[in-house]
Formats: structure tokens, sequence, C-alpha cells
């Protein structure tokens, strides 16, 4: 899906850091088989360096928390991605895990039935949506999120073949897939990973959409 209704500003309510020991545990098994099998890729291995790394937008992110503190390992393509989708749903994911069961229940499985990341919180505002009541009426949401990448499926057609590339990560050769909107289209990337395991909800971003006021530059 490519965006087509105008971007809007964002205005940040509230950040919380989710501390899961249970989720992370099975995010750090799961990474650390990954990293085996990407080690058995050896020259074939290919890293992908994302916006929202540290000689991007994580710049700032990094020099915050420091490198060592992140933690991010390059040798599984592990980086921060966003997530989008309501404040609710943000909360049960930090306490149970995502569901790929779910995917696509928002706007569509562009590139199969996976769980959607961007480098761009535009992109991912796409998929967030407001909570119509309780404490967070009226408020969207965002994972930002550690995911692990491992071995990319990468696809730059305007209309993926959908079963070629869930089988090319079913069969253990790819662990995501890479879909480049930005060449396709002029959009923004996507990063879909069909396994719950490989991605860590670390934050819950709530924020409220602002409208452009006219002539306002």
């Amino acid at each position: 899906r490519d965006r087509k209704d105008p971007l809007c500003k964002f205005e940040v309510v509230q950040v919380v850091r989710n501390e899961n020991a249970k989720l992370w545990r099975v995010y750090y098994s799961a990474r650390k088989q990954v990293l085996e099998k990407c080690e058995e890729l050896s020259d074939s291995f290919e890293r992908r360096p994302v916006k929202t790394g540290p000689e991007e937008a994580g710049a700032e992110l990094e020099e915050v928390f420091g490198q060592e503190k992140l933690g991010l390992m390059d040798d599984v393509n592990e980086c921060y991605l966003f997530h989008g989708t309501k404040p609710s749903a943000a909360t049960n994911i930090c306490e149970t895990n995502f569901l790929t069961s779910k995917a696509g229940s928002a706007v569509g499985t562009l590139y199969g039935p996976g769980l959607y990341f961007a480098e761009s919180s535009s992109k991912s505002d796409e998929y967030a949506k407001d909570d119509e009541q309780g404490p967070y009426q009226g408020l969207y949401a965002m994972l930002l999120c550690r995911v692990t990448l491992g071995q990319c499926c990468y696809t730059d057609e305007v209309r993926p073949k959908v079963r070629k590339l869930v089988e090319a990560v079913e069969s253990g050769e790819f662990h995501s897939v890479l879909g480049d909107r930005e060449k396709a289209r002029g959009t923004y990337r996507e990063f879909i990973s069909f396994n719950a395991d490989y991605a860590y909800p670390e934050y819950i971003i709530l924020y409220r959409r602002e409208e452009d006021e006219e002539g306002e530059e």
C-alpha cells in the first residue's frame, strides 16, 4: 500500500519503555538462532543498513544510550523499526507479544501475512489507529521495536509475488522480506517478519495527529 492522503504533524504525548523479561528471553533466543544461521551463510550474508541506524536518524539515540547499551547486532541485521497500531493494542503486544494471526487487519498484506515495520514513522502512521474510548481516546500509537531481520529477501516489484516471498522465508533461506517501495513508487521501505519472536516491542509512543493549518510553512 502506498499512502495517498496528505501527511500530518505528530505531537508526542508519552513514551513508555517496555521491560518484559519473558518476551526479552524469547527474543534473545530467537536472535541467537538467526545469528547461527547467518554465520553459516558467511560471504552470502548481506547487511541491510536502515535509516534508523546510528549512521543516520539513530545517531541521536546512540549518543544518548551509547553503542554498547543499545547492543544492536549488525551480524543479524538487528535494528530499531517502527510499527503502527493503537494504544490498547500496543499495551497488549508489550505484555504478550505480537500475533501474526492478526497481520493485515489494519490495511492489508501487500507482502504477505506478516508483521510490518518501517524506518519511517510516517509510514507506520498509516497502520496506526486511535482508541475510540478509554484513557487513550483520540491518541494513536507506534511501537519502536528491536527487530532481527537476518537475511532479507529483497524485492522492488510494484506488485510483489506474495506466495514466492512467503515460500522464500518459510524455506529457511531468508528470515524476513524487505519491500522497497521507495524505489518502486517513491514512498517508503517496509520490513516484514513472519515470526513474532524476531521482534521485541521496546518502546510505546503515544501521539496525536495535527493537521497543518492552511498557509502554514
